[in-house]
């Protein structure tokens, strides 16, 4: 057996079918096939229950499936290392941000790194709701600088930084307002108007949870931009960040919710995020260091 098969086997247990793997890994399925019978051939033993629609380990299959975990996450490891006692600094750095961060407070840093490793690509990307800890989670990405909850420990292997806060709000266009008929005092008048929420499932985890009222009316956007826009043109209430709709507010083109036993925001810790186990090279480091000492 060698570490490609134990790749593919790991790929097919997480997407649970030969096609979806496949994809994952650029591969053909006759090709991941293949390599999976040699390498229960070479284990003596079925590794994969064939007989449901989905995928699944079989009961050895689960116990080898446990060490073959360790092996890839060493190599992992390995990897790490061997880029960090590399000479010269990463190729390129993937940074990804979080939609609800006011990224001005952080680019002075990413700055100062740029003109330091000038030969380092730096790539930059913002994602909405938590799909900056997702890029991080599935290696899309080197660190992430995102919203973070105590949740998050369990769902991926993460070490973490505070590196500021941040402050989500619910708003909503006078407009929109006016369909209501009266002031608005109570939360449960809000289920009589559409609610904008986010298409994000990232780390399964829904952020318009946090909120004590859900409307059965629902818009979904995928983007902070659309959200935005959305809210302006009357489709709805929603949830955003509080930096986004600032000069809305003093204008008055938009207006904070404030009802009785409704949160006047939603807000926590910004945190720097990558790896555990991941060796940061000089750019990531430097960066890693720099946001550290902002608290």
């Amino acid at each position: 057996m060698n570490l490609q098969q134990l790749q593919i086997l790991d790929a097919i247990v997480h997407c649970e079918s030969l096609q979806q793997a496949a994809q994952k890994l650029h591969k053909t399925q006759p090709a991941l096939s293949m390599a999976l019978k040699k390498l229960e051939q070479d284990c003596g033993f079925a590794l994969l229950d064939r007989s449901q629609y989905r995928l699944q380990l079989t009961p050895a299959g689960q116990r080898f499936y446990l060490q073959a975990q360790q092996v890839l996450q060493q190599s992992h490891q390995l990897k790490s290392l061997a880029r960090h006692l590399s000479s010269g600094a990463e190729p390129s750095l993937r940074i990804a941000f979080d939609e609800a961060i006011d990224l001005s407070e952080y680019l002075p840093v990413i700055a100062a790194a740029q003109q330091a490793y000038p030969q380092t690509e730096l790539k930059l990307s913002c994602d909405y709701r938590l799909k900056a800890l997702e890029k991080l989670n599935s290696q899309q990405a080197d660190l992430a600088v995102s919203p973070w909850y105590d949740v998050f420990i369990g769902l991926g292997d993460f070490d973490t930084i505070a590196v500021g806060r941040f402050e989500l709000i619910c708003v909503a266009t006078p407009q929109l307002l006016s369909r209501l008929g009266k002031p608005l005092t109570q939360h449960t008048q809000l289920a009589e108007l559409p609610q904008l929420v986010a298409d994000s499932d990232a780390l399964s985890f829904d952020a318009g949870a946090l909120l004590p009222l859900q409307s059965p009316h629902r818009f979904k956007v995928n983007n902070s931009l659309c959200m935005k826009q959305a809210l302006l043109a009357h489709l709805g209430w929603g949830m955003v960040a509080h930096y986004q709709v600032q000069a809305e507010l003093e204008q008055g083109t938009l207006v904070q919710l404030h009802p009785t036993e409704f949160p006047r925001f939603i807000g926590g810790e910004v945190h720097l995020v990558r790896h555990k186990h991941q060796l940061l090279g000089p750019v990531a480091d430097s960066i890693w260091q720099q946001l550290a000492g902002r608290i």
